[in-house]
């Protein structure tokens, strides 16, 4: 039977009886390099985990398929040996499947010399696990898991069969997850863990990348007006790109988001231009991302960063003659939102106001599998430990009891869903 979702007490002791087997977990996997395209260096222990229990546990090699045929998949490595993990919470019964999805995949380590701690060591220290993915990931990954071995340790039967997918490559293509629905297309809803902060997000920004690129004319650097400085221009652009920036961030404002500068930030990450300090730039280029709100389109947006290069390139004569190149670099993510009123929203609110905390509701600005999810018509929203900005930075760490805390609150809410469900709420 159902635990009455009014009463989380088992649960959340569950989760504290498991505290430092959860975060001693937590620190082996970061130890695991799982830089996209490598994430099968994880997978005996993720896979091992759902075994030890007794709980079903299958593979989905990427290289098999559908998506893993076409150029999203051909343009990602290893793909015979990469899978997504899918465990179950005991065995399946054909009752409707509600999933938490996870990517175990982490980003590469950059400026290594600054880190305090080897980037994999999954360091315990100050009540925080450090390594690159511990927030982002794997602080969400093991939440969801141990929010599994807390309903099991408290007796809960749900009225949904539960999976907990751990995902590949959605740092890079976001193919694990189009993969996850040719496994299981049919399903209730999924919850996406990120690090949100111990908030649930039911609106996420989308977000395009893109690389702008501009040719200019080498010449001697001691005769500098005999060429045509690409770089220069390019900061031209780059000013143009930067001041749309700021006008979709005025004018394009989500409610969820308010607590944030801009709902759709457009950013420039990488900047590149010359190649010798005595020549003048003949080459340039910089790319960057920026943000879909919900409910705009990807070409509202495609076009308006195409208009504002192009505005910017027509008072230059060269780049008049020698048009700036823009290239798409992702398909793209559609920002989504999910009604407040949905029952997946609610039980989340229900399950931190039964752990005596006050309902955390707000949107995303980073891009995530929840969009493919929410593309496909599928209830999602994000929710996981740790706050965002410590992601893809030196010296990541997830905090322990945002582990905890992450964890009982999951586990809490998919006994108030479960509840949902029964209610017909959900289906």
């Amino acid at each position: 039977m159902t635990i009455a979702p009014t009463h989380p007490t088992a649960l959340a002791a569950s989760v504290a009886a498991r505290r430092e087997e959860s975060l001693e977990f937590l620190s082996d996997v970061v130890k695991l390099e799982t830089v996209s395209g490598y994430e099968d260096r994880a997978a005996r222990a993720f896979t091992s985990w759902f075994e030890q229990r007794g709980w079903p546990v299958e593979q989905q090699v990427l290289a098999h398929t559908a998506v893993g045929a076409t150029e999203r998949g051909l343009a990602e490595p290893r793909m015979t040996e990469r899978a997504n993990i899918t465990g179950w919470f005991g065995p399946r019964t054909g009752k409707p499947v509600v999933t938490v999805n996870a990517h175990y995949d982490v980003v590469p380590v950059m400026y290594e010399e600054d880190w305090s701690d080897a980037p994999f060591g999954g360091v315990r220290r100050d009540g925080a696990v450090f390594g690159r993915g511990s927030v982002d990931n794997k602080g969400g990954c093991v939440s969801a898991m141990y929010a599994l071995q807390a309903l099991a340790d408290a007796g809960v039967e749900l009225a949904f069969d539960l999976a907990v997918e751990l995902i590949a490559g959605e740092e890079t293509t976001g193919l694990g997850t189009i993969a996850s629905l040719e496994a299981l297309p049919e399903r209730l809803a999924t919850i996406v863990m990120e690090p949100t902060d111990g908030a649930v997000v039911p609106a996420n920004s989308g977000v395009l990348f893109f690389t702008i690129e501009v040719a200019g004319r080498d010449v001697h650097t001691s005769q500098p007006w005999r060429g045509e400085d690409a770089l220069a221009k390019l900061v031209s652009l780059y000013q143009a790109v930067n001041a749309l920036g700021a006008r979709r961030a005025e004018s394009h404002r989500h409610p969820l988001m308010d607590h944030v500068p801009t709902s759709v930030p457009l950013v420039i990450g990488v900047l590149n231009g010359g190649g010798w300090r005595a020549a003048v730039p003949a080459h340039a280029s910089m790319s960057g991302r920026i943000g879909v709100l919900p409910g705009e389109s990807l070409q509202e947006v495609r076009d308006a960063l195409t208009a504002a290069v192009s505005e910017a390139a027509a008072g230059d004569p060269w780049l008049v003659e020698h048009p700036p190149t823009l290239r798409w670099d992702n398909d793209g993510s559609i920002g989504w939102e999910l009604p407040l009123e949905n029952a997946l929203v609610s039980s989340f609110t229900a399950a931190q106001r039964a752990l005596g905390e006050e309902p955390l509701v707000r949107g995303l600005t980073a891009g995530c599998d929840a969009g493919v999810l929410r593309g496909a018509g599928i209830p999602a929203v994000v929710f996981g430990p740790g706050d965002l900005s410590r992601a893809h930075s030196v010296d990541e760490y997830v905090l322990d009891d945002e582990v905890e805390r992450a964890t009982a609150v999951l586990a809490t809410t998919l006994v108030e869903l479960s509840a949902a469900v029964e209610r017909g709420e959900l289906s």
